[in-house]
């Protein structure tokens, strides 16, 4: 992410002040905390899946929440390394433009857009859901595709913009005065075109597909008719999944609205940018998007990230009603396949809800 008044300096060693290198301390820390905390969730993930396929004896295929998290993860991961390797330039105090400075600026670019394309999938696959009723975008498979083109785009944005200007007097990726990014001004269009836009336009989705959502959820809560029944219980499954989904974009827009207002700033006084204690905030705003997400993640689960359970023909005294329901809300969708169901996840009996609340699963 760039700097908000950005120079063209290829070596600025030496040259930061005592509150500079004290505001990147914070930075640092903030994206050393992300990374931490987002390469536990995933190793969690990751012990969870393993200790599930062995006790299961076959693999099975994750929800596409799951998919569109882990994906939003490992952009924040990446996202925090960029963040993370600041700390080169404290020791220098200043910015030394070469091969690291370019792989600062890669790391922030594809951490960015990485983390701005997961949750406008998020976004997208919740309103189409909840608003359209396309059952089709809860397949896995589906979600596997759309998570493969976004790392496609990501990694194509930044390998070819590093071909194309390769031979050129400036580099691509060099200093903007804090830290390295897409060097600004002299290719700040790529930046807008390449990264922020993609924020923006991210920003400008959740906030017209999230609209009808709430709409649609609050209209659902209206019409609920005392009685429970097979269909009541599923919508609340898919309602409460999409109310904790919808929670992501919030963090989302809370991180990239202080960089945003500085980016705004420096567009319409490009001769008076903000001063640093302005940007070096925002950058610890955005630097906390991995942090928020995970903490999000430990208030919501493990209803966020269902499993799939075994689904039961035979109904009996026996027998959970949570498979019952499953069993029968099978019967009434048999026309859709198994994957592309959003509520497979188990619904509890009474019986069980402490025993499913401090389960294993996530």
């Amino acid at each position: 992410m760039s700097s908000s008044d950005s120079q063209d300096v290829p070596n600025s060693s030496g040259t930061f002040t005592f509150g500079t290198r004290l505001g990147l301390v914070f930075v640092v820390e903030t994206a050393s905390l992300s990374a931490v905390l987002v390469t536990s969730l995933l190793s969690y993930f990751a012990w969870q899946s393993i200790k599930s396929a062995r006790r299961l004896r076959k693999w099975q295929w994750p929800s596409h929440i799951h998919i569109y998290f882990i994906s939003l993860l490992c952009s924040d991961l990446i996202q925090a390394i960029g963040g993370i390797m600041d700390i080169m330039w404290i020791r220098d105090a200043g910015v030394v433009e070469g091969p690291y400075c370019t792989t600062q600026g890669v790391f922030k670019q594809m951490g960015d857009v990485g983390v701005a394309l997961a949750i406008l999938a998020i976004a997208v696959s919740t309103w189409g859901l909840i608003v359209r009723r396309w059952r089709g975008l809860s397949s896995p498979k589906f979600a596997l595709s759309v998570v493969a083109a976004i790392w496609l785009f990501v990694i194509l944005v930044t390998t070819v913009s590093i071909a194309v200007h390769h031979n050129k007097a400036q580099p691509y990726y060099g200093s903007t005065k804090y830290w390295c990014w897409i060097r600004s001004p002299t290719y700040l269009r790529d930046g807008i075109a390449l990264e922020y836009g993609w924020l923006w336009l991210t920003a400008l989705v959740n906030c017209f597909l999230y609209i009808p959502v709430v709409i649609t959820l609050l209209q659902s809560q209206r019409r609920r008719p005392a009685l429970d029944s097979v269909s009541t219980e599923s919508d609340r499954t898919m309602q409460k999944m999409a109310f904790q989904m919808s929670l992501y974009p919030v963090i989302y827009m809370i991180t990239i609205t202080p960089i945003s207002i500085t980016r705004f700033i420096q567009f319409a006084r490009p001769t008076h940018p903000p001063p640093f204690a302005v940007t070096a905030f925002a950058s610890i705003m955005f630097s906390s998007s991995g942090t928020l997400n995970v903490l999000l993640f430990s208030i919501t689960r493990p209803a966020l990230i269902p499993r799939r359970t075994p689904v039961v023909e035979v109904h009996s005294p026996t027998t959970p009603m949570s498979n019952t329901i499953q069993w029968r809300r099978r019967n009434e969708a048999a026309d859709l396949d198994e994957e592309d169901q959003w509520s497979m996840s188990k619904i509890p009996s009474p019986a069980k809800d402490s025993s499913s609340s401090s389960g294993g699963h996530f």
